[in-house]
């Protein structure tokens, strides 16, 4: 004689404590890639205007350097010396290799600020450097309502220094 058991089929309970870690660390992702997004953008600087500028997207270990009026380097919202830039910049080239730096200077910055910093870049083996300005097209027709936080990049020229 065969016995018969009916077994409901029950349907599995969903599992809370797994969506809500999956929830919140998306959350958490998604606050701190918005921050870092606006991070570097926010310090007071009045970009040079170009002709030829064209609008780049940020990249892993990009990196923004600004370059004060007053002649002070700003990285990550921390006013840094020479050295210490360098081994910011020696790390991040450690760490990912191919980086890019973007160099946000006054518009009355000086220039040798920016050569020390190109030279930073070079000694850190950064071959991928370029300078932030606004387009001049967007500030004639806008009249001069651009903001210093949209800026619009122009790769750096490459040229090689003569050996010595």
């Amino acid at each position: 004689m065969k016995i018969r058991r009916n077994y409901e089929n029950e349907p599995e309970p969903i599992q809370m404590a797994p969506l809500i870690d999956i929830v919140f660390l998306t959350l958490v992702f998604f606050m701190a890639t918005t921050v870092y997004g606006v991070l570097e953008s926010e310090i007071d600087i009045t970009l040079p205007t170009a002709e030829t500028s064209v609008p780049t997207t940020r990249s892993q270990g990009e990196i923004y350097i600004n370059l004060k009026a007053d002649g002070s380097i700003v990285v990550n919202n921390r006013s840094v010396s020479l050295s210490e830039l360098q081994e910011v910049l020696n790390k991040v080239s450690q760490f990912f290799p191919g980086s890019s730096v973007i160099i946000r200077g006054d518009q009355s910055a000086m220039l040798g600020n920016a050569i020390r910093v190109l030279d930073c870049c070079r000694k850190a083996n950064i071959q991928n450097v370029a300078f932030s300005a606004i387009n001049e097209k967007q500030t004639s027709t806008s009249e001069g309502s651009v903001k210093a936080d949209t800026p619009i990049d122009t790769p750096a020229p490459t040229t090689e220094s003569p050996k010595q």
